[in-house]
């Protein structure tokens, strides 16, 4: 169906539909009318790609993510997508796979179907093709919890300052043998938790043998745990900073006959149900995902919208540490 029924059907001329679906303020509320009728008898849905084409917009946002697998960046898609559809916006969702190639073949596939604008999370930092990506693409491009271009827009969460609560709290507890269990260091997050971590300790430097990165699912945290737990003096705590690995910690501890709390102490970098309803329930960092979804929306808008100024601009959230019975006192 064509614009050009709807016009037959409501006695008027092609342009005075397009004025009505437009909202044009000189269509006669009677015609609006009569228009707006024909339109929902006929069931008329204007075609997107090609009103792009004519007026520059799709009103199309892109939002990749590492991974579909991680059930608390549900909050961030859940209020960016409230933001951007409000603003009369759809939020198109995919996967990076934690990937470069992925990213940079994503960035060209938004290019070329006309996105207006991209937020999304990169693996590697440094990578030099994803960063000329990032450059070339001709759509505003927000990083999420993403700091190493200050030329783009950015909002991230300050882990580095709940990496190091967490690890001052269980040095307060007594404990000196303390395992970090982290992401791979290319990207802000687990650079930051690392810097954390090692800024509680100073001017001790940690064991070589207590820090693991790379931690990127949860096989990866439970084979990492029965490795620390296996060395001649295994941790008494361990920070499960990687994202949503906890998970695979616990499966660990459990196949080991160790108890959270009493054997090993034991505190998440990402707070989750999980951690809230486990016995006993597991001390975390928390801060707002959902926050940090409305921010980055309202920013990426700001941008397309030519409201922004033209440096990029970094919007950092703060972290809290959220204590429970998973950690215990040594002499």
């Amino acid at each position: 169906m064509k614009i050009r029924d709807v016009a037959r059907a409501a006695g008027v001329a092609v342009g005075t539909v397009s004025r009505v679906l437009n909202d044009h303020p000189t269509v006669t509320e009677p015609v609006r009318s009569r228009v707006r009728a024909a339109i929902a008898e006929m069931g008329y849905e204007r075609d997107s790609v090609a009103q792009s084409m004519r007026g520059g917009s799709t009103h199309l946002v892109a939002c990749a993510i590492r991974d579909f697998d991680i059930p608390r960046f549900a909050l961030f898609i859940k209020e960016a997508e409230r933001v951007l559809r409000e603003a009369g916006y759809t939020l198109l969702l995919s996967s990076t796979t934690n990937s470069p190639e992925v990213e940079m073949a994503l960035l060209r596939a938004c290019a070329a179907r006309r996105v207006d604008g991209v937020m999304t999370t990169i693996s590697d930092e440094s990578h030099p093709g994803v960063i000329d990506a990032l450059h070339a693409a001709p759509m505003p491009v927000l990083l999420i919890d993403r700091d190493h271009l200050p030329e783009l827009d950015r909002v991230t969460a300050d882990h580095a300052a709940g990496a190091e609560a967490a690890t001052r709290h269980l040095l307060q507890l007594g404990h000196r043998r303390i395992a970090l269990l982290v992401g791979d260091t290319k990207a802000a997050p687990s650079r930051s938790r690392v810097e954390g971590f090692r800024r509680a300790l100073a001017p001790a430097v940690p064991d070589a043998h207590l820090l693991r990165d790379r931690v990127l699912t949860s096989e990866d945290a439970f084979r990492e745990t029965m490795a620390l737990m296996s060395l001649a003096e295994p941790p008494t705590a361990i920070f499960v900073a990687a994202m949503d690995m906890l998970g695979g910690c616990l499966r660990a501890l459990r196949a080991l006959g160790l108890r959270v709390g009493e054997d090993v102490s034991l505190v998440s970098g990402s707070d989750s149900e999980l951690a809230e309803l486990y016995a006993p329930p597991v001390t975390a960092i928390a801060w707002d995902l959902a926050e940090m979804g409305r921010h980055a929306a309202t920013m990426l808008l700001e941008r397309m919208r030519g409201e922004a100024p033209d440096t990029g601009r970094a919007l950092k959230l703060p972290t809290t540490l959220v204590v429970r019975q998973s950690c215990r006192a040594i002499p």
